[in-house]
């Protein structure tokens, strides 16, 4: 987990969150489902339209003691009524369609990405900086795309809105005429404008105040996340910390966690509470503007019930519709802070690590190793090696003191580590890795743990049979279609094991073994490595290890140390 807490500075570069799924493969669908919904809101929009005229009609009919008039007009009341809730219901439906599908489009797109270039490596070991992955894909674009859709379609049918009763604002409202100082003033449709002068004048002050809030929200997404992935470490390493008897540092450690968020969370809380104020006076005060409004209409005795009743629907769905900025206004925050979050997100993933140890993929089943350095992140130099050509079916032990890099060297053939300089080229399609804790996938079968990362259908029945007596875990033989939690059931030295076993299936032609026997037993390591040694006797062999009983099974050692790496062959390797 990061511990930068400052969000990146607001960018146009946000748009780039937003618009790549209106121009995906499904846009015309899309678009076509966009144009629906705004569709819909204009129709509803001219419902409401019609409805401010029917009250003026029914209201002026009441209260001239109309009853006949009254009644007449309630069944088109009532049917436009049915064809509103139909369009209303209609328009949600399509929206929530619409969300998802985005929502889906977008969590592939950024699980494609997170799974290439070894970005998700890259995130997890520090090496970029864009902190809790996780929550960015899982969370935050499911809130981006439905505050996007929300807010979006709520501002365009504030701007239809306000078209609509803005006309009929200035129509009924007709002009303000007055004298002052001798010089006689007309304002036409003063409603109106006095209506709109209010609302900016609101949101300005809005911003004023409220805009930190934006940053703290950031802050808090930031601080949540850090507490979930510190969860989800609990779990994952529940026995470890069982073992350590670690309830109280563990405690510690949440407590700091809870700690920011309570202290960022005082933050968020004030420039709400500004927000609010704010927010919650002009939704007050509103209606004391609408009556000095109409004071001259009062004066001049134009006013009736009808009337009244028009101008001020009219009035409130305008105020409304300008008001969309304030109302929606910690919303937006939320938003602009889940884009910021995404961007950032994105920037990552599109610029792969500049690695400057150079991959090759070569034909010759030969591993080469050319001038090559292996530095740290912070420049200084692990260890130097010579220039190494490791034949087809030679077995190579790398040794050498803790820290010296000898994992590091594995994880620059793999491709891994980029600090440094050199070339390495190999086969890399017929090469198979084995880190010291084999990963092993939960919730899937025993037959898909053992053919990972191929499918299982790669394989026939007898072949799985066949490895798991070979590396002694027949015992799980019954359970080969069972799904369960692997990772809990299988101890270390069996996740070693199964680890061998999938070299077993796999049988590629180079295997790197990174202290891949590391929990094991001194009989169950040779039991494994004779199983190497034997069923793979063409296959080129890497390993890193400590136990030098595994000497006997390498024809090569390389011994590194921080001055460089010496290279010690045949018979004198094995007696070392």
């Amino acid at each position: 987990m990061q511990t930068t807490k400052t969000p990146p500075p607001h960018r146009l570069s946000d748009w780039k969150v937003i618009l790549p799924y209106w121009r995906s493969e499904e846009k015309w669908r899309a678009f076509a489902m966009l144009g629906g919904i705004i569709g819909l809101s204009f129709f509803y929009v001219r419902a409401a339209v019609w409805f401010g005229k029917w009250n003026q009609s029914f209201f002026d009919a009441m209260f001239a003691f109309r009853a006949q008039d009254c009644l007449a007009l309630l069944p088109p009341y009532l049917l436009m009524s049915a064809l509103s809730t139909a369009i209303y219901v209609v328009q949600i439906y399509l929206t929530q369609v619409l969300s998802m599908r985005w929502r889906l489009w977008n969590t592939r797109v950024y699980l494609r990405q997170y799974l290439s270039h070894e970005t998700y490596y890259r995130l997890e070991h520090g090496l970029e900086q864009a902190d809790n992955p996780d929550q960015r894909i899982a969370d935050d674009l499911s809130q981006m795309t439905i505050w996007t859709l929300r807010l979006g379609l709520d501002a365009i049918q504030a701007i239809t809105t306000l078209i609509s009763f803005s006309i009929v604002l200035w129509d009924v409202g007709g002009t303000l005429t007055f004298t002052w100082h001798g010089h006689t003033f007309h304002i036409p449709g003063y409603l109106f404008l006095g209506t709109v002068l209010a609302t900016l004048l609101t949101s300005l002050v809005l911003e004023r105040f409220g805009g930190p809030l934006v940053n703290a929200n950031y802050r808090q997404q930031h601080y949540d996340a850090d507490l979930r992935a510190g969860l989800m470490d609990v779990r994952r390493n529940s026995e470890q910390i069982a073992f350590y008897g670690g309830e109280d540092a563990e405690n510690l450690r949440f407590s700091r966690y809870l700690a920011q968020i309570a202290s960022n969370w005082r933050s968020v809380v004030a420039y709400t509470w500004r927000a609010n104020v704010i927010t919650s006076f002009f939704h007050q005060t509103a209606s004391c503007l609408l009556w000095v409004m109409l004071i001259p209409k009062v004066l001049a005795h134009t006013l009736t019930i009808g009337l009244y009743s028009r101008i001020n629907a009219a009035f409130m769905q305008a105020r409304s519709s300008l008001q969309w900025f304030i109302d929606n206004y910690t919303d937006l925050a939320t938003l602009r802070s889940i884009l910021q979050r995404l961007s950032e997100f994105e920037r990552v993933v599109a610029h792969p690590f500049e690695k400057s140890i150079l991959r090759q993929t070569g034909a010759s089943p030969d591993v080469r190793i050319e001038n090559l350095v292996l530095r740290r992140p912070d420049g200084s130099v692990l260890t130097t090696l010579p220039d190494l050509t490791l034949h087809a079916g030679e077995r190579w032990m790398i040794c050498g003191a803790s820290g010296v890099g000898k994992s590091t060297l594995l994880r620059a053939l793999a491709g891994l580590w980029g600090y440094g300089s050199g070339t390495v080229t190999f086969d890399t399609q017929h090469a198979m890795f084995v880190p010291q804790r084999p990963y092993v996938p939960d919730g899937t079968s025993l037959r898909q743990v053992l053919s990972y990362p191929a499918t299982p259908d790669q394989y026939d029945t007898e072949a799985y049979e066949a490895v798991l007596k070979q590396v002694a875990l027949a015992a799980y033989l019954p359970k080969l279609e069972d799904e369960a939690e692997w990772s809990q059931i299988f101890s270390p030295g069996e996740e070693q094991r199964l680890a061998i076993a999938r070299v077993l299936l796999a049988r590629p032609q180079i295997v790197f073994l990174d202290e891949a026997t590391s929990a094991l037993d001194e009989a169950q390591e040779t039991l494994l490595y004779t199983l190497l040694v034997t069923l793979l006797p063409h296959a080129t062999l890497v390993s890193v290890a400590h136990h030098a009983a595994l000497r006997r099974f390498h024809q090569a050692i390389l011994t590194l140390t921080p001055e460089g790496a010496t290279l010690t062959r045949g018979t004198e390797a094995a007696s070392d």
